[in-house]
């Protein structure tokens, strides 16, 4: 089977163009599902399953956020970006595309890591049909788990990276061989993260405003039993904010090793991803 990917500029709500892959299907099901990313990750990482879920019938539409991976400008230093730009901005004017491109189509987002809760800070989520997220958590450090771990994690994202970020003007993710290079502000946004488990608080101190509570449709939470960072303490937060959905939680392990990051390899195209084919088809 060819596949029929379009590259494309979806504008953001306040019409900043964000690179976008759209995954045209051919046996088309009436569905679109968005893909929002994890931190500092490029939508390449996402390309396999995107392609997965297209061969099935599902329409998909990849993108980076402002200030990451091709959505990044030239000069990074001084671009301001931040996770409440990603959501209320970004995220907002990814669905407003899809609901104008293809307005009789229902709508799922699989939102990463921060992707699963960008969306509950825009009032898009009213559109959807089913969000299913996949290690989405506060980033909270005492949810990461073993404590070897956390101590790893800790120094790169509350020692290291912060430091980078006050130095360069931006976090070099890149430099490090790490992840995506991630704008000033959201570097900041994520180190302020360690301070409190309720991300709650933290959005509403940054002016944003919620809807979580505002979702009523289908909700599939998914954590990976090996992830240091999605642990089941750290999902579990944001599941609960959901409190209007009707909500599924699914704990997926394997003889091969996932991690937060390992769930998009191809290798478990007829496994893992399964699970989750399964669940977009009762929407």
């Amino acid at each position: 089977m060819i596949s029929n990917i379009q590259p494309i500029q979806i504008p953001a709500k306040d019409g900043f163009l964000l690179s976008s892959n759209l995954y045209l299907a051919e046996l088309e099901k009436g569905k679109v599902v968005i893909i929002n990313s994890a931190t500092g990750v490029s939508k390449t990482l996402y390309h396999h399953y995107a392609l997965f879920l297209q061969q099935q019938g599902y329409s998909v539409i990849t993108y980076d956020y402002r200030g990451i991976a091709a959505s990044r400008p030239e000069k990074l230093r001084g671009f301001k970006a931040s996770f409440n730009d990603w959501g209320q901005l970004d995220f907002h004017g990814v669905v407003d595309y899809v609901t104008e491109t293809f307005p009789h189509h229902k709508i799922i987002v699989l939102g990463h890591s921060i992707g699963g809760t960008l969306v509950g800070i825009s009032e898009n989520i009213q559109r959807l049909s089913g969000v299913l997220t996949i290690g989405a958590q506060p980033a909270f450090y005492k949810d990461w788990k073993p404590f070897t771990q956390q101590i790893k994690l800790y120094f790169l994202w509350h020692l290291l990276f912060p430091f980078l970020n006050e130095v360069v003007g931006y976090m070099p993710g890149k430099s490090l061989k790490l992840i995506e290079d991630i704008p000033y502000q959201a570097m900041k946004d994520w180190n302020q993260r360690r301070k409190s488990p309720n991300i709650s608080q933290q959005f509403k101190a940054a002016g944003c405003d919620l809807f979580f509570d505002s979702y009523k449709e289908k909700l599939l939470t998914i954590g990976i039993a090996d992830d240091p960072i999605g642990t089941t303490d750290g999902i579990r937060r944001i599941h609960d904010l959901f409190q209007s959905a009707e909500k599924e939680w699914l704990i997926l392990n394997d003889e091969r090793e996932i991690g937060h990051f390992g769930f998009f390899s191809r290798k478990f195209e007829k496994t893992l991803w399964i699970k989750t084919l399964e669940w977009v088809e009762t929407i």
